[in-house]
């Protein structure tokens, strides 16, 4: 989901870049901004701990607590927004400094 959600958004706003002229790489980095904010939404939304549920084993009286857990490589898709924004910075930084150079 976080995959799709950054490629769409980056898409989306690198094409709206080109239609009006500005540059397509600077439509990059703000849709991996944009991408971020979503991903954080939606990532707490998803693993959200009003999502959790009880359930009790009728033999032995043990509660067991499901959480979800929406994640890509182990790590948590709220916290994949860190990562798009930093790629975005990143991006956003080379293209700045490669303007002066």
């Amino acid at each position: 989901m976080v995959i799709v959600i950054a490629a769409l958004i980056v898409v989306l706003t690198t094409t709206v870049f080109d239609k009006i002229g500005l540059p397509v790489a600077f439509g990059a980095a703000l849709g991996m901004f944009i991408s971020a904010a979503a991903i954080w939404q939606v990532g707490n939304k998803f693993n959200s701990p009003l999502k959790n549920r009880i359930l009790i084993d009728k033999q032995s009286g043990a509660e067991v607590v499901l959480k979800p857990d929406h994640s890509l490589f182990f790590i948590k898709m709220q916290y994949w927004a860190f990562i798009a924004g930093a790629i975005g910075l990143f991006m956003l930084i080379n293209l700045v400094a490669g303007r002066q150079a």
